[in-house]
Order: structure tokens, then sequence, then C-alpha cells
């Protein structure tokens, strides 16, 4: 403790862990003369090395390194040897680095020269979602604008009166994708004779019958109302249970699934369950 103590500044002792890595070196490198090794060796069986030597490596040298001076100036050596690697690293990487950013900014350059033009539709990136909509599932590409001025070659301004959205106009042309423009679809038709039917035989016998009135159906009465919310829009929107009159033979109800659509929604909407 006295030798914690000794190195230990401040009054606190808040210090201690600063000095803790050198204490337990010093400990471990000092020699014992009853085991006549040091602790370090005989339990692991090698010398002690600096982090610069043991990322160095051992080097050829016929220098014996029998006094503190000696020590000395091989560290010093090794330490700028290793500044010199470094430097050489950094170097090395900030060319690969400057080369491959003027690799993307020439792309980048060739994208926009052949890219958009005034009066082009296209998709602008927003990346703002909605508090509690997920940004996964969320539609980050919103339009589509008509580009309406290019300035400098990097910024155009987009057509927004009248598409309900409200953003600057100006945007960087990064943010922009261009909309795919579809070919008109062809307006001729194509004559088939009834022989090439190959589905009619398997069709059933009423299946030729137009359905004008199998969808539309006289509301009774109102039964009850609920909001519901959409996760994904976050918008409300209403439900309800409607009795429907029934003119129609039971029987045919059930075909059309009727009598199935109202008992689910007698089950949400029974007393039974006063949270629904």
């Amino acid at each position: 403790m006295r030798s914690v103590r000794a190195y230990v500044a401040e009054v606190d002792q808040s210090d201690w862990d600063e000095h803790a890595e050198r204490l337990m070196f010093a400990l471990n490198t000092s020699f014992d003369a009853a085991r006549l090794d040091t602790p370090f060796y005989l339990v692991h069986g090698w010398d002690t090395q600096g982090t610069i030597s043991a990322m160095l490596g051992p080097k050829p040298s016929t220098v014996q390194e029998q006094t503190a001076l000696e020590w000395r100036r091989k560290m010093q050596r090794d330490y700028s040897y290793a500044l010199a690697c470094a430097e050489d690293l950094q170097k090395k990487v900030k060319r690969a680095g400057s080369a491959a950013q003027t690799r993307k900014w020439k792309e980048f350059s060739d994208r926009v020269k052949a890219g958009f033009e005034a009066g082009d539709y296209v998709w602008l990136y927003i990346p703002k979602v909605r508090t509690g909509l997920s940004r996964k599932l969320a539609h980050l590409w919103q339009g589509s604008f008509r580009i309406d001025e290019i300035h400098d070659d990097f910024r155009v301004r987009l057509k927004i009166p009248g598409t309900g959205y409200r953003v600057y106009p100006w945007v960087h042309i990064s943010r922009l994708k261009p909309r795919a423009l579809f070919s008109k679809r062809p307006t001729s038709e194509i004559q088939v004779s009834e022989d090439d039917d190959f589905d009619a035989a398997l069709l059933l016998d009423d299946s030729w019958e137009p359905d004008t009135t199998q969808e539309e159906y006289e509301v009774e009465e109102i039964l009850d109302l609920r909001w519901i919310k959409r996760t994904r829009t976050s918008k409300r929107y209403r439900e309800y249970l409607i009795k429907v009159l029934r003119r129609e033979p039971v029987s045919k109800l059930c075909k059309l699934g009727m009598i199935t659509l109202g008992t689910k929604f007698e089950d949400n909407f029974s007393p039974k369950n006063p949270h629904v």
C-alpha cells in the first residue's frame, strides 16, 4: 500500500486507476531474489516486451542491451520506426480515400449531366417518418413532382403547389430519382375465336349471368358504431354494425356470406365483450 500511495497524486485517491496498470507492470517485471527471476517470466515463460516491441517484432541487432542507456536508445529507434510506418499507412489510406471520392464524384457528375431536365417527373426522398410508424415499412420516396428549374447542375426546384405536400421546393439532386415512364398500353384488340376459350367448359351454368343486385342491400338499422385506427397510415376509420333487410331466402344469404359476416360483427360488438 505504501508504494501505491506514493504514486497516487490526488488526496481523495480518485486517479488510482491511471497508475494501476503501471504498478502491475513494475511488479511483474521486478527481479525476485528468492526465485531468481521475474514473476512474469515464471508465469508465461518469456520476458516482457513493450507495446512497440510487441507490434514490431524481433529485429536483428548486434547491440547488447546491458545498460539503461542502450535500452532507451533502442526504444527511441523503434518509436521513430513505428511513427514512420504509421505515417506511411495514413498516407496510403488518404490516397485510397481520395481516389474513391474522386471516382464517386465523377460517377455522380456523369449521372447529373445525363439525368434530369426541366419538366421531368421525379420522386423525392423524405427520411422523416410519423411518430408511431415503422421506418422499415414507411414510404420514404414521395411524389411524384415535376422539376420546375435546375440551378448549378446539382440543385433543382420542384413544383410543389397543388401536390398536397409542404416541403421546401429547392432540393439537392441526390435526393431525387426519376419516375419510371412506361410505354402506352396497346389499344388493339386481339380477336379470339370461341373455340379457343378452353376455360368455358369448366365454368358453372350460371356463371354467364351478370351479378347486378348481389352487391347491393338495403340497411334496415344501424346497431353500433366504432372507430378503428390503421397502424400504417395512422388514420381513423368508422365501422358500422348494421342489420340488413332480408328480403331473400336464408339459403341464398348463406351462399352470399351475409350470415357469416353478421355473426362475426355480432361477436365483436356483443355486450359480453364491453372492451371492443
